[in-house]
């Protein structure tokens, strides 16, 4: 194993090499969700992070934040991969209608990890994914069905090429489709480029700022604070203390943000705010 993914698995609080079993798998899973913000801080503070795995695992291990999905699920295939799991990649895309589903693009980096059968799931294939967002707290076996999780009920489907994952209506997507292929490196960096333009990037838009809790799901779109579960709060954070403070109770690391550049970036987001609320 190398020292970055030994710093990975020591960053969730796992300072010995463990299994490569279901329980290890979970584990991994849960901590990675509930401790490593999904965000795109950076992004939107002009300085979109590179997706290649090394260097996001080096950061990761650090302390630093991750990312999005193609950051967060590289991680993971890394370290599993080093653990002896059997990784599989894949990609897919987010969509809310039957108009997006059509149009197909590179929009999410996914694996499974096969050959770990269990009384529930025999096949032993399993989907994790800690690049959703408010998504996944566990695992899901790669298995047609309905589950619950916290105070999210998921549907998903399985097709000959891939999967689909149906999230809770509370939740920040409607549906993702996964399929069962390798991004090359320039697929994968095309899609980033894209992803994270300042001139229109999915990625590029908004603040967000998500992290899944085994009861919860909590999320910070622009000034708006979200907790979906457990506890359940909205509030708009106004002042800029209190926006900074939230960013931190999220799991975000401010080490080496440059101040005036936060507060610009807090700035543009309350005047987005501003403009949602006049709108409502």
């Amino acid at each position: 194993m190398t020292h970055a993914a030994a710093g990975y698995l020591a960053r969730l609080g796992l300072d010995e090499r463990p299994p490569a079993t279901v329980a290890t798998l979970f584990e991994i899973h849960r901590r990675h969700a509930e401790r490593i913000p999904y965000e795109n801080l950076h992004t939107m503070l002009g300085s979109p992070p590179a997706v290649d795995v090394p260097s996001t695992l080096a950061r990761v291990a650090a302390g630093g934040n991750a990312g999005y999905c193609f950051h967060h699920n590289g991680v993971l295939t890394a370290a599993l991969r080093a653990l002896g799991y059997d990784v599989v990649p894949a990609w897919g895309h987010n969509w809310d209608s039957a108009a997006e589903r059509a149009d197909v693009y590179v929009g999410h980096l996914a694996l499974s990890v096969r050959g770990l059968p269990t009384a529930d799931n025999p096949g032993g294939v399993w989907w994790p994914d800690v690049g959703c967002g408010d998504g996944l707290h566990e695992p899901l076996p790669l298995v047609a069905g309905t589950y619950r999780q916290g105070p999210f009920t998921y549907r998903l489907e399985v097709r000959d090429d891939g999967w689909t994952f149906h999230h809770d209506p509370q939740g920040s997507f409607g549906a993702v489709d996964l399929f069962d292929e390798v991004l090359t490196p320039e697929q994968e960096r095309g899609a980033h480029r894209k992803l994270t333009a300042p001139d229109g990037g999915a990625y590029a838009r908004r603040l967000v700022v998500q992290r899944r809790l085994p009861d919860a799901a909590e999320t910070l779109r622009g000034c708006q604070f979200t907790r979906t579960g457990a506890r359940a709060e909205r509030v708009g954070l106004t002042a800029y203390d209190d926006w900074r403070d939230a960013l931190r109770a999220l799991g975000i690391s401010l080490r080496g943000v440059d101040d005036d550049a936060l507060r610009g970036l807090f700035d543009r987001s309350l005047a987005q705010h501003r403009e949602w609320v006049a709108s409502r």
